[in-house]
């Protein structure tokens, strides 16, 4: 990581968002916040106590500039701007960022799935009767999935021991989700 860093790195995934937002206008505190929002879609709700410090690291590391505005009808605000030594810093890491989205995407596409199923309206009885389908055939050698779910096409499984087990129940977007995941190493 300190090589990548020494090549012009030196921006955090905060403080780079931070410096996007700004190449585009000047805006202040509360307006970034929001910004970033409506950017991430909900999916991340900056929090004050994160911008504000990036904020001021990026100023005194002379990235973005601030001037107050004294506002009569509300609380004063801070409006911060880019500079041009942010915009290089901008150039500088998103290289390392777009090298960085590239490995990630090359990741992805090696684990890019063989079979994928997904039912969004099976009932508890239908979902059960897999599970312990599921249950029954990794106790033999093979897995013929195509007898568990439907498919065109013939999928074996060959897990062998020892199978890792990872467990997730979670809530996402008000929704409840119950996650298996069974790893091996397939033997050739």
């Amino acid at each position: 990581m300190s090589k990548a860093r020494n090549k012009g790195m030196r921006a955090g995934a905060v403080s780079l968002w931070l410096m996007l937002l700004l190449s585009e206008r000047p805006m202040y505190g509360y307006e970034l916040i929001r910004e970033l929002e409506k950017r991430f879609s909900g999916y991340w709700k900056p929090q004050t106590g994160t911008i504000y410090p990036a904020l001021d690291k990026l100023q005194s590391n002379k990235m973005v500039t601030s001037r107050r505005e004294f506002r009569e009808d509300g609380p004063d605000r801070k409006h911060y701007a880019l500079t041009e030594k942010g915009r290089n810093e901008i150039k500088q890491s998103m290289v390392h960022w777009i090298k960085m989205m590239e490995v990630l995407e090359n990741y992805r596409e090696t684990h890019k799935a063989i079979y994928r199923y997904k039912k969004d309206d099976a009932d508890k009885g239908e979902l059960g009767k897999l599970l312990v389908d599921l249950g029954r055939s990794l106790q033999n050698n093979t897995v013929e999935i195509t007898k568990i779910l439907p498919s065109k096409d013939k999928h074996l499984i060959k897990p062998v021991n020892p199978i890792g087990f990872k467990f997730l129940y979670a809530k996402e977007n008000n929704k409840l989700e119950l996650h298996l995941d069974l790893q091996w190493i397939s033997k050739k």
